[in-house]
């Protein structure tokens, strides 16, 4: 049965995506894979997450999703003007540039796949799915800058349309808000839920930032969500164990 797997802001975490995608038993031949944006920038693999999402827009084609986040319209500005250059730089770029230029290839020399393949959002019958926030229901309706850079729409809590998954703003655990102006819902990881027919959900938990990597899982009307964490934390985590591991040795 085809699925829809949905991922947060990847930056550059090349491994911890393929470990999301085995976590969640992604099937390229049958499954939707969206994008909520942000593929590059502050992370080490910038390149590695580009050429894995080329590659599977030739395999799946329209099944493969990626939504334009600010940090890829940061890199198609400072393209057409280098006066955007520091701008870029002081979210990440740089880390993006060398990515790249460790295999030997230029950012520059795909700015034309970056404009024919990321889109500012995505509608689905049940739901849309779009990078930073939205204010009108018609998602079509909305401003670039709010699609890409907005906060409130997490921060306040007001949007009550049609249902729509969003990223950008790091945050601890995946939430649901149903427009209420009150406190967001905290999401069970792994728990099976029914998809919300109104309101936002909102899946970036920072992975970037030593937080979590979370996918959203569809199947028919209800929905699961599964993370893996970053990197960096696994191999602090390692580490402390095998340290704690060898002094208890030393105690015996």
């Amino acid at each position: 049965m085809a699925r829809t797997i949905i991922v947060g802001d990847i930056h550059g975490c090349y491994k911890e995506l393929k470990k999301l995608l085995k976590k969640v038993s992604f099937h390229e031949d049958e499954d939707w894979l969206i994008s909520l944006g942000d593929l590059m920038d502050r992370g080490r693999q910038s390149y590695e997450v580009f050429d894995f999402f080329r590659r599977r827009k030739i395999n799946m084609k329209e099944r493969c999703v990626i939504i334009r986040g600010n940090h890829e319209q940061i890199m198609l500005n400072c393209a057409e003007d280098k006066q955007m250059l520091p701008l870029w730089n002081q979210n990440g770029g740089s880390e993006t540039i060398r990515s790249f230029k460790q295999h030997h290839d230029r950012v520059k020399a795909h700015v034309g796949w970056f404009k024919a393949n990321t889109q500012l959002y995505f509608e689905a019958g049940q739901y849309q799915c779009v990078h930073a926030g939205i204010e009108k229901e018609k998602v079509s309706d909305n401003d670039e800058e709010t699609l890409l850079w907005d906060r409130t729409a997490l921060t306040m809590n007001r949007y009550q349309g049609k249902l729509t998954i969003i990223g950008h703003t790091p945050i601890y655990d995946p939430v649901y808000m149903d427009g209420n102006g009150k406190d967001a819902q905290v999401l069970q990881e792994g728990a099976r839920c029914r998809l919300p027919q109104k309101g936002l959900i909102a899946i970036d938990t920072g992975c970037v930032f030593k937080g979590r990597l979370t996918a959203m899982v569809i199947e028919k009307d209800q929905f699961y969500l599964s993370s893996v964490l970053s990197e960096e934390v696994s191999a602090g985590l390692l580490q402390k164990f095998r340290k704690t591991s060898s002094e208890r040795k030393k105690e015996g």
